[in-house]
């Protein structure tokens, strides 16, 4: 909500060079890191985690958690590379950016975050999945500074980061609706494709 009342009021640079001028070590280091989690990467140790740190893995969770990040890599990346190709990310317009050590400024494909796309359906589906309330609200904090993170680290634009948010919600909405009315039976510890 916060994200679309910005993208009104203002400019598309605003929030980078906003962003830009409370660089510091500490947050260098913190959104370097948050950022991981809309990676690869970050799916990988949180799916390992959720794996084999709990005693009783939900399958049909999991295998919709899987087929949604995908479609998340799928989705976001047709739209980055085919769709708005020509979309430039802040450091094509701004020269004097604050750079964080090892991460490298691309100039090409802004459009629309993938990170934030990957951030925002995973916690969407995580929070399909249960019923505690203080994870509703705890979730999409933690995507939304993945989010934060793209924008910190000179990678995005806000409406990068909105929309990339807005597409994850909606690609884990018809995961979660698709596999649980169309794909899986109503045993919800077994996957049936017949």
């Amino acid at each position: 909500m916060f994200g679309l009342i910005a993208l009104i009021l203002f400019n598309k640079g605003t929030t980078v060079l906003l962003f830009d001028n409370y660089h510091n070590l500490f947050l260098d280091i913190l959104f370097k890191t948050i950022t991981t989690f809309g990676e690869f990467i970050g799916f990988c140790i949180s799916f390992l985690l959720l794996v084999f740190g709990s005693k009783k893995s939900n399958k049909k969770f999991i295998f919709t958690l899987m087929i949604s990040t995908l479609l998340s890599l799928l989705v976001s990346q047709t739209c980055k590379h085919l769709l708005f190709s020509s979309e430039h990310r802040p450091s094509y317009f701004y020269n004097d950016l604050e750079l964080v050590d090892g991460v490298n400024q691309h100039k090409n494909n802004s459009f629309p975050s993938g990170h934030t796309t990957a951030a925002f359906t995973f916690v969407t589906i995580l929070a399909f999945s249960t019923s505690k309330k203080w994870v509703h609200y705890l979730l999409p904090i933690f995507a939304s500074l993945v989010g934060a993170s793209r924008i910190y680290l000179g990678q995005h634009f806000l409406i990068d980061v909105v929309v990339g948010a807005i597409l994850g919600i909606f690609i884990a909405m018809f995961s979660f609706y698709f596999f649980d009315r169309f794909w899986l039976n109503r045993n919800k510890d077994e996957i049936s494709f017949g």
